[in-house]
């Protein structure tokens, strides 16, 4: 082998490197990012009771069978289990806040589900960005029972 090819070689070599710390230093480490994303998502689901599965299967029979009290009530207790176990900003909680929202609707109180999905709609905004479609939906429901709660709505969702 030359020495020019030595010298090439080498230099490729310190290039590689370089480059790799470059995009490193832009984009962190993504890699060890999602690993503890992963590791953080894996503890939040072993610490959410198996129970509260149960609690979700309830709250969705008692709402088909026309108990939306009872529904509603049982919603309550697994938000609470789900943001204990998995924290607020959980993708879970926020649908499960989206879910109870639109149950408190229909059980009669549009001015509540109003209130929860405005609420609702200004957290996923500050998780997910204005621009996503749950935050966007949010909105729309929000503005949907307002109207109800005013007495400019027809029906129920």
């Amino acid at each position: 082998m030359s020495w020019r090819w030595a010298i090439t070689g080498a230099v490729a070599a310190v290039g590689a490197v370089l480059g790799a710390v470059r995009v490193k230093r832009v984009l962190g480490d993504p890699f060890g990012r999602a690993e503890k994303e992963l590791d953080k998502r894996d503890r939040a689901l072993r610490e959410e009771h198996p129970d509260t599965v149960a609690l979700r299967h309830r709250a969705h029979y008692l709402s088909e069978i026309g108990d939306l009290a009872g529904s509603l009530e049982i919603s309550e207790q697994l938000l609470a289990e789900r943001v204990r176990a998995l924290g607020e900003d959980h993708p879970q909680v926020l649908t499960t806040r989206h879910n109870l929202a639109n149950l408190r609707g229909r059980a009669g109180d549009a001015a509540g589900a109003a209130g929860a999905f405005e609420r609702l709609a200004l957290d996923m905004e500050r998780v997910h960005g204005a621009d996503y479609i749950y935050t966007v939906l949010s909105r729309r429901a929000a503005v949907r029972w307002r109207e109800e709660a005013e007495g400019g709505g027809q029906g129920t969702a």
